[in-house]
């Protein structure tokens, strides 16, 4: 047997245990740490992620302090950030005086009283406003946190830097191993699961040691073969307690936040050899060696016992200290929270006042994404034309699949991250007959190969040089036209191959459906319960579109998180124009009519996409409508593009933007960090009819989706709201929240000095951890902030027996809501509920009303 392969053979050998149940032992303290750390998404499906997700069974203010105890994580915004709040009105000192009461009703007690916090406001002044005006803040130390790793001891007593020395190494060694082709030369150690890939590298890397940590591949090379074993060494080895164990496990995967939070993802989310590898556990290992290493090589010890009590750990997960401000701060945020549901609710139409409408049909139903950036195009659309009704849903439209592009034979998710696609779909050339679309895939296929190797050539060991000593001009012109927008070079991959007068023709097909076991009765399943949960199932108009949105940008290695959440960080095109081709055949029509809905044969379904960034909406396949109806679609068309300039004017305001041309040249601005907000802003979730929120600006802070009650008997489709939609939409609050409250720990840094590692992930700068969540550009204009970080507010219009159903059902919704993640009123009867904990409700719209008790 050579060397090489008596390597990997012992790369594999089991661990060996000195006692049995230590197997079992360290098996469920990763499955401990893996459940508190959120996982982070590849560039290509970059989703927003709730960091907080793995510890929200816990209240708010305990996962805070559940934090604390192991890092330095943050929850709460500065008190200097609560005071600029306040003395900009945007709180006053009666939502000061409700959030102590409403606190109280939740167990959670403040000694001072509001006329005492408003002192305390007052005493800090303007300074709150100055701070807010600075460039990203720089993460406070926690001094009382018990639990510290071998490396943050040792920095302090050395002269080196010995936490950012060893992140830049793991950094170093992950970065290599999960490359996805952006590296010319790639790791030889791929094929091997992280830990042993790391093993087999570090035992002849001497990086380290060069830097002072002497003996540390004599260590690496003493260590077990598999990563669960190499843990219960190093462990052993620091000699922690394993009372400690799962504290300190936490300790070191904070540590290294970034690349824990992509180990989560592989070991969690990605294919079965990658779940069975369990790189979390690899990692731990790794971060673990370092630290167990560095103690040997400096005779580092620490007094454990003290940590320790009669077999469990001493410390507590206490809420407050002596001298800290922790409640004064959560006090102050439920203060801005009331402040904003109060003034959301007026601005709500609580009862329905409304004639009832006329049966003549409607030119169109726009069906938009609940996304917040739906909200001020709905409500421009509808200003335009009264003949326009507007609904919002989750915006993959219930059709959730793999979408192949034109010659491929797999491609990407077209759903939320939290579902399995079921099938795929494969887009085709309409109206093209085999030969012409072969052609076009033979095209698109040369043409890249020709733009790949051009690339190769461009970045090789023996072209880069002369070649940019030679082009360098030529590309200096090319870089000043991209600085003033002029691209007339620039290339549209998706239509590569394809004929110009067949690019539009370009879409979503059937195809290939009945293979996957897709029957006409699956198909008629899936129309039938998206429209049954959007509310749509009779009086249709003479349009029905479903419109995606996606985002134009350049230069972004984020764009995927301005795209469609719904859609699994891709656009929702597809997804649009998929649901409309099946909703226009008319064998789903016959079996939708079998159901009960009966779709006229004069209605028609098309699919459209909204622009994010530009607020432009384009339809699709309209040179298929019906001549009848092609005067209706100009008419639509003519008045999404009034709309469209409406809802530019009004953000115009929001980008400092001076004009139409500068807000539009954002989109294909390479240089713009900021080429639209996003969701920066979200503050609430609304469920309801339309009627409830037609006549208020919501100014694109609300998720909007359409929901009746009277058309849901058995609370059926509320249930699926509450469950999905609505956890979606906490995801995304609690990532702007966490981006912004503790931008170090989750978010991504200043977007400026973003570089993409590994084709997957960025580094701010050239190492370090991996960067997750949002950078500060997306939250901060310069001189404010554009998301006021707060819980998200959801507003459902229901009897409160049908959302007291699916709380009791569902710990997970109940936990969110009990734990003040989300905070809930209820509209029914023409009054507004708020929930409290234990399932209890408090009438909001009258001063003194009495509680109603859970049932």
């Amino acid at each position: 047997m050579s060397t090489a392969q008596a390597t990997a053979h012992e790369t594999f050998v089991p661990p060996a245990y000195d006692s049995p149940h230590v197997a079992r032992q360290i098996s469920d303290l990763i499955a401990e740490v893996s459940e508190v750390i959120a996982p982070v998404w590849p560039l290509k499906d970059y989703v927003a992620v709730n960091p907080y997700a793995g510890i929200s069974h816990r209240s708010f203010m305990d996962a805070r302090a559940f934090l604390k105890v192991f890092s330095d994580c943050e929850t709460l915004m500065p008190l200097e950030h609560y005071a600029a709040e306040f003395h900009q009105g945007n709180f006053t000192i009666a939502d000061i005086e409700s959030a102590i009461t409403e606190l109280s009703t939740s167990g959670v007690s403040q000694p001072l009283t509001a006329v005492q916090v408003v002192e305390n406001l007052r005493a800090i002044g303007w300074v709150g406003v100055i701070a807010t005006t600075q460039d990203q803040p720089a993460v406070k130390p926690n001094h009382d946190r018990p639990i510290r790793t071998i490396a943050e001891y040792a920095s302090n007593a050395l002269d080196v830097d010995w936490t950012e020395a060893i992140v830049e190494e793991v950094s170093k060694y992950c970065s290599t191993h999960y490359d996805q082709s952006q590296a010319t030369w790639s790791s030889p150690n791929k094929h091997l699961p992280l830990y042993q890939a790391w093993r087999t590298a570090a035992e002849h890397d001497r990086n380290i040691e060069i830097l002072g940590l002497s003996g540390f591949r004599k260590y690496v090379a003493s260590m077990p073969h598999t990563p669960e074993a190499a843990i219960v060494f190093s462990l052993n080895q620091l000699g922690v307690p394993q009372p400690l164990w799962s504290t300190f496990l936490l300790c070191q995967a904070f540590s290294i936040p970034g690349w824990s939070a992509w180990a989560k993802y592989q070991s969690s989310w990605q294919d079965a050899e990658c779940v069975e590898n369990n790189d979390l556990s690899g990692l731990l290992a790794i971060r673990l060696a370092y630290d167990a290493a560095l103690s040997k090589a400096k005779s580092l010890s620490l007094n454990w016992t003290s940590l320790v009590d009669n077999g469990s750990a001493s410390f507590k997960s206490e809420w407050t200290s002596p001298g800290d401000d922790s409640m004064l701060r959560y006090t102050l945020l439920r203060a801005g929270e009331i402040a904003y549901r109060d003034g959301l609710l007026d601005s709500l139409a609580i009862s329905n006042s409304q004639t009832a409408e006329t049966n003549d049909c409607k030119l169109a139903q726009m069906v938009f994404c609940i996304d917040v950036r739906s909200e001020r195009i709905r409500r421009q659309l509808e200003t335009q034309s009264s003949d326009v009704e507007t609904f919002g849903f989750a915006g993959f439209f219930g059709m959730g699949f793999d979408f192949a592009k034109l010659g491929q034979s797999c491609g990407n998710s077209h759903l939320p991250v939290l579902l399995k696609p079921q099938f795929k779909v494969h887009e085709g050339i309409k109206d093209s007959g085999t030969a012409n679309e072969a052609q076009a895939i033979a095209d698109r296929s040369q043409t890249r190969s020709w733009r790949k190797l051009w690339k190769n050539f461009q970045t090789s060991a023996v072209g880069c040089f002369s070649f940019v000593e030679t082009t360098g001009l030529l590309y200096g012109f090319k870089l000043l036209g991209r600085s003033i927008g002029y691209t007339p070079w620039s290339v549209n991959a998706s239509v590569d191959g394809v004929a110009i007068q067949d690019r539009k023709k370009v879409g979503p097909t059937l195809r290939g459906l009945h293979e996957q076991g897709i029957t006409p009765s699956l198909l008629a399943d899936m129309a039938e319960g998206m429209l049954r949960n959007l509310g749509l199932t009779k009086d249709f108009a003479k349009l029905v579109v479903f419109c995606g949105h996606a985002c134009q940008t350049e230069n972004n290695p984020l764009a995927a998180g301005l795209d469609c959440g719904a859609c699994g960080g891709h656009s929702g095109e597809p997804n649009a124009r998929f649901a409309a081709l099946l909703l226009n055949q008319p064998d789903i029509r016959e079996a939708l009519a079998e159901r009960g809905i009966a779709i006229p044969k004069g209605t028609y379904f098309l699919g459209a996409l909204h622009n994010t960034t530009t607020d432009s909406i384009e339809f699709f396949d309209v040179d298929e409508v019906p001549g009848t109806l092609q005067s209706d679609v100009q008419e639509l068309t003519n008045s999404c593009v009034a709309a469209t300039k409406q809802t530019q004017a009004e953000r115009l305001p929001h980008l400092a933007s001076s004009s139409l041309a500068d807000l539009i040249g954002r989109a294909s601005d390479w240089s713009e960090v900021r080429p639209e907000w996003g969701l920066a802003g979200n503050a609430a979730f609304i469920v309801a009819p339309r009627w409830v929120t037609k006549n208020s600006n919501l100014d694109a802070r609300a998720f909007l989706h359409s929901y009746d009650h009277t058309q849901d008997e058995g609370g059926k489709v509320l249930e699926t709201i509450m469950t999905a939609p609505m956890i979606v939409a906490n995801w995304i609050n609690m990532q702007y929240y966490g981006s912004t409250v503790d931008n170090h720990h989750f978010g991504s840094g200043n977007k400026t000095i973003h570089n993409v590692v590994g084709g997957f992930g960025i580094l701010s700068g050239n190492g370090g951890d991996l960067m997750t969540g949002l950078p500060w550009q997306s939250l901060h204009t310069g001189d404010r902030y554009q998301h006021l970080p707060m819980r998200l507010q959801v507003v459902i219009a229901a009897p409160l027996d049908m959302i007291e159903r699916v709380i009791a059902k569902h710990e997970m919704v109940s936990n969110l809501l009990d734990g003040g993640w989300l905070q809930l009123v209820a509209i029914t009867d023409g009054r507004t509920y708020r929930y409290c904990k234990g399932a209890n409700w408090q009438q909001l719209d009258e001063a003194n009303a009495a509680s109603l008790p859970a049932k």
